[in-house]
């Protein structure tokens, strides 16, 4: 009996994720991943909050607080299901059984295709968010209540400030990516100029 439960388990040892490039597990398994996930957590929440709060109050476009209250909703969601995401890649790696695996994959690739829609539908809510907000930049008057053009001050700014910052990160990531490929592409070649 002992010669049969050594090789079932040799044999679920074997069935770990070993097909997983292991720079990906580093970053996925690591708790800086997690606390830069709850750290973003935070703009999501102040959209919904600022939103919330100021929702009658832009008249020159009522549509800026419903904007940030969706982005919020829908970033909360995203961030909260990205979390459940890696900590279910985290189980499956610590784990390394077959079936914890299988559980953990069902859960990884259902909530995947969920974030995935959620960012497609963000993409489009940000265009849609910015023509909003700046179809009225030059108009908006941010100091009279009584105004037509009148748009909550902190509400507007908080609007303007979250696609400036979007628009700025997308620049500095892209730079960033640009960067690294360029280093992989230039060591690969370095490594095969060499062999």
């Amino acid at each position: 009996m002992n010669n049969e439960s050594g090789p079932s388990t040799t044999s679920d040892d074997e069935l770990k994720l070993k097909f997983i490039p292991g720079s990906l597990v580093a970053v996925l398994s690591s708790v800086y991943c997690l606390v830069i996930l709850f750290i973003l957590l935070v703009i999501p929440i102040l959209q919904l909050a600022i939103g919330a709060s100021f929702q009658n109050q832009c008249p020159v476009s009522p549509n800026i607080p419903t904007y940030l209250i969706v982005s919020g909703a829908c970033g909360v969601a995203t961030i909260v299901l990205t979390i459940i995401t890696i900590l279910a890649f985290i189980l499956c790696i610590k784990r390394g059984t077959a079936g914890a695996s299988i559980v953990s994959g069902c859960i990884f690739v259902l909530v995947s295709l969920v974030v995935s829609l959620m960012s497609v539908f963000l993409c489009v809510w940000f265009i849609v968010g910015n023509v909003w907000v700046f179809s009225v930049h030059s108009k908006v008057d941010l100091d009279n209540p009584l105004s037509i053009n009148y748009c909550q001050r902190t509400l507007y700014q908080f609007a303007f400030t979250i696609i400036i910052t979007t628009y700025v990160i997308s620049v500095i990531s892209c730079c960033f990516s640009w960067f690294g490929n360029c280093f992989v592409v230039g060591a690969a070649l370095k490594k095969g100029s060499k062999s």
